[in-house]
């Protein structure tokens, strides 16, 4: 068994939930499950609703690929751009990938996040937590990003013209659009199912156990990829898409979809996606003791191991972390914490290190106790199901809201096209002429060496129906 966690060297990084790997598997996972969803069986016999039904699955199933590839945009390309100003693509863009749920739970003095409920509508939530400086950044934006998105999505479906495909060129930008706004969805509602992207210790730096999350989502997961990741995914995602129940402990779409309802009753059109988001992110929440477990138990090297490794050998994880509870600033948060059993990076408090945990190579074989064993399963199996389970649920509720908002817009007729979205454009959480959200957001909170902000950002749109340009 380990006897004693080690820290290598140095270790930084940008989250980027499931890597390059996971969110090109969730969009093509979503793609290939579309006709599965239970809605598309309720056929009235219409020779041109099915002739409609027809084309949108023959228009995704031909963008499968593009899908794949949009669905990292917002991570590969939109990270880098200064738009114009230092390091603006990275400062609009970062707080929308994550939501600090442990905030939430002590501001609300709620010693339970399952039973919390969160405003639907981002400025009310503004009102309801105003001690929270800047909410953009401290807490988060990722269900108001996946809702700005859906309502892209809607909108360009609504805007689709209803004429003859044939050489007709705008039918064919009409579905570009829609296809791009869909395949960019795809990296939020990704987001959503990953644990470490719920938490405010989204490293688990708290407890010792720094990079976690880049080896979860990346290493462990391209570890899979070689072994039939995909094919397993599709599997469970068609089963949560269609189960009235549980499957293998991760609650299926219809299931959340309920408690979307019972949760948030008053509910509009427009934010149903944005409640079961809400339930989706307190399942991921919920998740991250047991990932820490895993992690714990198989990937980090014993002792051992580390001092074999030169990019291992480094001093003891700090001792400190034992007392962190007594470092809270108030019995009332130690009280949260400690019923939530997710530690977290309180006000004031720095742990003294900044190096990572040492760890396996994800194709290290360990036993069922986590000591190296020839016959053991490898570090990225012992994993494999909750990996599994996380990217089915991405990829189901993915193509869920795609076939909702279609349906929800009179099953528009879509129309093939070569055209590919290869570098879209950056879209702003803080424009209203795309859906944004994040509209009063204080300036002064994105200033930059030179003076300037980042918000307002404004730019120009080639058409009223566009948000986004190639």
């Amino acid at each position: 068994m380990k006897k004693l966690l080690l820290l290598s060297l140095f270790f930084s990084q940008i989250c980027l939930a499931w890597g390059e790997v996971g969110h090109h598997l969730i969009a093509r996972a979503a793609v290939e499950i579309l006709r599965s969803h239970p809605a598309l069986h309720l056929t009235d016999g219409n020779e041109t609703q099915t002739e409609s039904l027809h084309n949108f699955l023959s228009v995704f199933t031909s963008k499968q690929i593009q899908e794949g590839h949009l669905a990292n945009i917002p991570d590969t390309h939109w990270r880098s751009l200064d738009l114009g100003l230092e390091e603006a693509g990275d400062l609009l863009g970062s707080p929308t990938h994550y939501f600090d749920s442990e905030k939430i739970l002590v501001l609300s003095k709620a010693l339970d996040f399952s039973n919390l409920k969160i405003p639907l509508n981002y400025q009310q939530v503004k009102k309801d937590f105003s001690s929270i400086r800047n909410l953009f950044t401290e807490l988060g934006t990722l269900p108001w990003r996946a809702e700005q998105f859906t309502q892209l999505y809607s909108n360009a479906l609504k805007a689709n013209p209803k004429t003859d495909c044939n050489k007709n060129k705008t039918a064919e930008a009409a579905t570009r659009n829609i296809t791009t706004y869909a395949g960019l969805l795809a990296h939020f509602t990704g987001d959503v199912t990953m644990p470490y992207h719920t938490s405010l210790d989204h490293d688990a730096i708290s407890v010792g156990q720094k990079g976690i999350h880049g080896y979860f989502e990346r290493d462990l997961v391209n570890e899979l990829e070689l072994s039939g990741l995909f094919g397993k995914v599709v599997e469970k995602a068609e089963r949560l898409l269609q189960s009235p129940i549980e499957v293998e402990s991760t609650p299926s779409i219809i299931i959340l979809r309920q408690k979307a309802k019972e949760n948030y009753p008053e509910q509009t059109s427009v934010q149903e996606s944005t409640a079961v988001m809400m339930e989706v992110i307190r399942d991921s929440f919920s998740l991250i003791e047991k990932l820490r477990q895993l992690d714990y138990t198989y990937a980090i090297a014993s002792l051992e191991e580390a001092m074999k490794r030169a990019d291992c050998r480094g001093s003891e994880v700090v001792k400190e972390l034992a007392t962190q509870f007594d470092k809270l600033e108030t019995k009332e948060q130690r009280s949260v914490f400690e019923k939530v059993k997710v530690l977290s990076i309180p006000s004031g408090y720095q742990i003294k290190t900044t190096t990572s945990a040492c760890r396996r190579t994800p194709s290290t074989r360990v036993n069922i106790d986590g000591d190296l064993s020839e016959n053991g399963k490898t570090v990225a199996e012992w994993h494999e199901a909750l990996i599994v389970n996380r990217l089915a649920l991405s990829a189901a509720l993915t193509a869920d809201i795609w076939i909702r908002e279609w349906l929800r817009n009179q099953k528009t007729n879509l129309c093939g096209t070569f055209l590919y979205a290869h570098k879209p454009s950056f879209i702003s959480p803080t424009d209203s002429n795309c859906s944004g959200y994040a509209l009063n957001e204080s300036p002064s909170d994105f200033l930059k060496k030179n003076g300037k902000s980042v918000l307002p950002l404004k730019k120009y749109f080639p058409n009223q129906h566009s948000c986004v340009s190639f």
